[in-house]
Order: structure tokens, then C-alpha cells, then sequence
């Protein structure tokens, strides 16, 4: 028997909790941005940020049947200002996918192109999931790598210590 132990509206409402909660902490400490890292093609934590946001504002796109956006035209500076834009704009696109979509829909299947691991196929449920477990492994990757380099974020990161999950 399945059991929902956590809604897609919830991990929407944590994905903007942690977001917000990290826009801030840079805004404290802007030079914590410049801490380098390797993941996701990134050289600086900044530009796992953009990356961050990037993925979900081009997979909100996708749920909503939208063109996808060529970002690196909209975007040529990787700002953390123009990050929080993205994610701003996802969180709006994915609020409007999870009010508009009915079971069904999260069964039909997406097929588009990725910037790095070609054609995939998969369901709207598992791209949904995807945009949100994407954020989270990337945010949960942030933290240490801004502990190494002297700033530590004031609150706690795992999921359990989530408000904005029940």
C-alpha cells in the first residue's frame, strides 16, 4: 500500500523556505559566494546557486508545457540576484503546475534534452520530485563548503528541522 509521507505542495513550501533562508545568509555574508567548489561544472559556490535555480526555473517550464528558456542568453552574468529571479519565477511556475494538475498528469511522461546527460524520459511525478531532491542535494553540498571557508549558516539544514514540513 503507497503512503505519502510528505505532499509535493509541501517540498514546494520547503524549496522556498531553504532558498530564502540561503538568499539571506548570502546577503549576510556575500563573500561566502566566492568560496570555490567543483560540483556541477561550478568553480564558485555562487555559481552552484545560478545552477541551483537555473534547473528548477527549466524543469518548471517543462511541467508547465512552456518553451524552455536558453538561459545562458537570458542570463550571461550568473548573478546570485539574477539566481533568486529564477528561483522566484519557478517557485511561481511550479505553485501553478501543483494547482492546476490533476493524478493523471503526473503520469504522463516528459522527453526533452539535457544540457549534459542527452535525451531522457520520465514522468512529470518524477521530474517534479527531481526538481525538488536536486535542490536539496545541492543546498545540503553548499553547506559544508561555506563551514570550510569560515561562515556558518544559522540554522539547521536537514529536512527534519524543516517548518515548512509538518
Amino acid at each position: 500500500m503507497p503512503h505519502c509521507a510528505v505532499t509535493l505542495e509541501e517540498l514546494l513550501a520547503d524549496f522556498n523556505l531553504t532558498a530564502a533562508r540561503w538568499q539571506a545568509f548570502f546577503a549576510e555574508h556575500p563573500q561566502a559566494a566566492d568560496a570555490t567548489t567543483d560540483i556541477a561544472h561550478s568553480t564558485r559556490v555562487s555559481d552552484l546557486v545560478w545552477h541551483i535555480c537555473a534547473v528548477s526555473y527549466r524543469h518548471s517550464e517543462r511541467l508547465l508545457g512552456l518553451p524552455v528558456t536558453d538561459l545562458e542568453a537570458l542570463h550571461p552574468q550568473k548573478t546570485l540576484d539574477s539566481a533568486w529571479k529564477l528561483h522566484a519565477t519557478a517557485a511561481e511556475n511550479l505553485a501553478q503546475f501543483l494547482a492546476q494538475a490533476e493524478d493523471e498528469t503526473f503520469d504522463r511522461v516528459a522527453t526533452f534534452n539535457t544540457r549534459t546527460a542527452g535525451e531522457i524520459s520520465g514522468t512529470y511525478r518524477k521530474l517534479c520530485l527531481h526538481l525538488f531532491i536536486h535542490a536539496i542535494r545541492h543546498w545540503a553540498q553548499i553547506g559544508p563548503i561555506v563551514r570550510q571557508n569560515g561562515f556558518t549558516p544559522n540554522w539547521l539544514q536537514d529536512i527534519f528541522f524543516s517548518t515548512a514540513i509538518p
